[in-house]
């Protein structure tokens, strides 16, 4: 299964300029009775691809879960990597705003998204309610694996960003007099001969420098680079969001990358709180400033920092504390060559560099002013050779084990007693006025403990609330998911009970078919068996009709040359009677026999034919031709033509009818072959008879006769009329008799 890829309308911003605008933030705080989430993307590795294989062109999208809800255009959009690429750079900060009564239920969402498409890639969401307000995350954000490739491939990329939850005020903690520590970090004083790319700063307030130093060497991680805090999604862990109090290593912040590479500047402000510890100045709290190389105005890859290039510390000792509060207006410092240790950076002086930085103490929960590049050059300036050979020799005049309240309550009248000396008190005034600012120490502890204690029970009711809501809509999500369980169950009973039923359906159509199919293939096997013996049979009957219309042909032969024998005796006749009719008057006959009283003829000698030979031939030839007359008129045999049978008869009568009719048929046949065979036989007798006699009567082998024939003229014609042969219509085939095969005529 592939993931499902929204649609998304913001636009990326325009790519930010290589020189960072000189402008720094001008403002801690977000807006009255709203919060500000400030985001700054870093970058991310190994980005999914597009829904069609092509590398994505990506930029981050960042709303609330309510403008997501809404289809609400984000503000809050960084600019496009400069080519299509699944690991961007982008270093971009953008900011969202929310109501303050809705940051316990809403989420940030961080949408990563490809420009040319613009299909969403990948998305975080962030709840809210677990950042701690103006404390740094660093976090690394993944998927956690799932099955699938295209969680798979989510699974591997990994997003790196800062963010920071900011209020509209400072809470102030237990102990401590001021609520932050503000630093403005301005530039390097000096052009650089040596250094290639621009420069990032991570910045931190460590309560004891010698601790973090022995931390770094034994390479830490909370102490080397800057810490990163990984997040697993889509369920992140509450344990992941804790911020411990007073860490060792700091509350590391990272500035945005600076330039030009010969000569960085920043110009941004770093916020440390009181509850870190950065407003507790000791002997061993300090502000540490690491440099490191950024191979692009982006950002590079901050969150994998190597050796810094150079490191610049500033002692954080009561006696700057006290130097800070002397001063009028802001209550703080400027440090214009603070200098870079541990380095190999030089200057076109061939010296070491140094930057310039400021800071103040924060005292107010809501201050209005904070340091700008013009305001922070008013500042009183603190020479660093001071700071390096005097401020670590001045004797204290309290002891360490003060309490870091009491301290802060008195560096003030040890200021005023040491710089300006003022006239001796008695000691009764003295106590009394120690014991008023006592008093009113004591009367600010126990309202800043009235307003914590408010501000936790309200938290506290908040959270109890949101568990009462979550456990509810807990319960509420597994009754209903076990009524969606319960009513898929039954849907998907009910369509495996219709998936059954239709293969019953199915099954027993399927039977039905077999069933008929068997019955077909029995009708046509039977068919088959009845027309293998009806084919054997149609196939004799059309051999006997071509033996019929051979014998036909024979027939027809014999009637040919019957007609050329009585052609023969006519001639011979003629010749007979000519010398008769042309004799002289009372002279017999010589050439031609007189015919005796019986009137038959004579032969060729004088001796008159046979009578029962002449008789005999002229009733054979009678019957002859009454027969074949009879022949003639007589119907052709029916011969069936074998048809295209049907399927399946209609009926057994159907049946019956037509083995009867072939029947009739072959019975037929039989009659009218005998019928030819007789008479062909007596055909060729009779024409065998009828040579022989010839030959006697031309030879002189009759009898002789001594009748004579007194009617010849009657006689002869009446002989000649008896005697000449009726001219036979040949025997042509009915239309009716037509055949399905062709005859074979070479069958006799």
């Amino acid at each position: 299964m592939g993931r499902k890829k929204k649609k998304v309308a913001e636009s990326p911003e325009e790519p930010l300029n290589t020189v960072q605008s000189m402008e720094p933030i001008t403002s801690h705080l977000s807006p009255s009775n709203k919060e500000t989430i400030m985001v700054t993307l870093h970058g991310a590795t190994h980005l999914p691809t597009c829904k069609d294989g092509s590398e994505p062109w990506p930029y981050v999208v960042v709303k609330t879960t309510s403008e997501d809800t809404k289809n609400q255009n984000a503000k809050a959009v960084t600019s496009v990597t400069s080519e299509p690429t699944t690991a961007p750079i982008w270093g971009d900060t953008v900011k969202v705003e929310l109501q303050a009564e809705d940051a316990g239920r809403e989420d940030v969402i961080l949408k990563v998204v490809d420009n040319k498409k613009k299909e969403e890639l990948l998305s975080y969401q962030i709840p809210i309610k677990y950042l701690r307000v103006f404390h740094p995350y660093h976090f690394e954000l993944v998927k956690a694996a799932q099955s699938g490739k295209a969680e798979e491939a989510t699974a591997k990329t990994h997003l790196y960003a800062t963010v920071v939850r900011k209020g509209s005020f400072f809470p102030r903690y237990i102990g401590s007099n001021h609520t932050a520590l503000e630093v403005f970090l301005r530039g390097v004083n000096e052009p650089l001969v040596n250094n290639c790319d621009p420069m990032v700063v991570i910045a931190r307030v460590v309560p004891n420098y010698n601790d973090f130093k022995v931390n770094q060497i034994k390479q830490d991680a909370a102490s080397v680079g800057l810490p990163i805090t990984r997040l697993s999604f889509p369920n992140p862990s509450v344990m992941r969001f804790d911020v411990p109090r007073g860490s060792q290593n700091g509350c590391p912040q990272l500035s945005k990358p600076g330039g030009p590479p010969e000569l960085p500047s920043w110009n941004q402000s770093f916020l440390f709180q009181g509850r870190d510890g950065a407003t507790n100045f000791s002997e061993d709290t300090a502000l540490v400033l690491e440099y490191y190389s950024s191979t692009s105005m982006k950002g590079g890859e901050p969150w994998t920092l190597s050796k810094p290039l150079g490191v610049s510390v500033l002692p954080l000792k009561s006696r700057l504390y006290r130097k800070m509060l002397a001063g009028k207006g802001l209550s703080g410092l400027r440090v214009e060559r603070l200098p870079i240790t541990d380095t190999k950076l030089k200057t076109i002086n061939g010296e070491a560099p140094t930057v310039d930085i400021s800071f103040q103490l924060l005292s107010s929960e809501n201050p209005e002013n904070f340091l700008t590049p013009n305001n922070s050059q008013v500042l009183p300036i603190l020479d660093p050779k001071i700071l390096d050979e005097k401020l670590g020799t001045i004797r204290e005049s309290w002891s360490k084990a003060t309490v870091s309240s009491t301290m802060e309550s008195s560096t003030s009248t040890a200021q005023e007693a040491e710089e300006e000396p003022q006239s001796p008190k008695m000691p009764h005034e003295m106590e009394l006025n120690n014991y008023r600012r006592a008093m009113q120490k004591m009367a600010e502890d126990i309202l800043s403990l009235r307003k914590q204690t408010s501000m936790l029970e309200a938290e506290n009711r908040m959270l109890r609330s949101q568990l009462t809501q979550e456990e509810g809509e807990e319960e509420q999500d597994n009754s209903n998911a076990q009524k969606l369980d319960e009513v898929s169950m039954k849907q998907k009973l009910v369509l495996s009970e219709l998936d059954m039923k239709k293969l019953r359906d199915k099954v027993q159509y399927l039977q039905n078919e077999l069933i008929r199919k068997n019955d077909r293939e029995k009708e046509l096997l039977l068919l088959h068996q009845a027309q293998q013996p009806q084919a054997t049979l149609l196939k004799r009957y059309q051999d006997k009709l071509q033996k019929m219309k051979a014998l036909e042909e024979t027939v027809r032969h014999q009637e040919k040359v019957i007609e050329r024998m009585e052609r023969v005796l006519e001639d011979k006749l003629r010749d007979w009677r000519e010398p008769l009719l042309n004799r002289p008057q009372g002279k017999p006959p010589m050439a031609f026999p007189v015919l005796p009283a019986s009137g038959l003829p004579l032969g060729t000698a004088g001796e008159p034919l046979p009578a029962d030979l002449y008789s005999a031939l002229l009733a054979e030839n009678s019957r002859l031709r009454a027969e074949l007359e009879k022949n003639r008129h007589q119907p052709a045999p029916i011969i069936l033509q074998q048809q295209a049978l049907p399927d399946l008869l209609a009926s057994t009568s159907d049946k019956f009818s037509l083995l009867a009719k072939l029947e009739r048929a072959q019975s037929r046949i039989l009659s009218l072959e005998s019928q030819l065979e007789d008479s062909a036989r007596r055909w060729g007798r009779e024409k065998q008879d009828l040579a022989t006699r010839l030959q006697e009567q031309e030879y002189g082998l009759g009898h002789p006769s001594n009748s004579i024939i007194t009617d010849l003229p009657n006689s002869l014609a009446h002989t000649k009329d008896h005697r000449r042969p009726l001219k036979l219509d040949p025997l042509m085939p009915s239309s009716d008799t037509k055949l399905n095969k062709p005859s074979n005529s070479q069958n006799t």
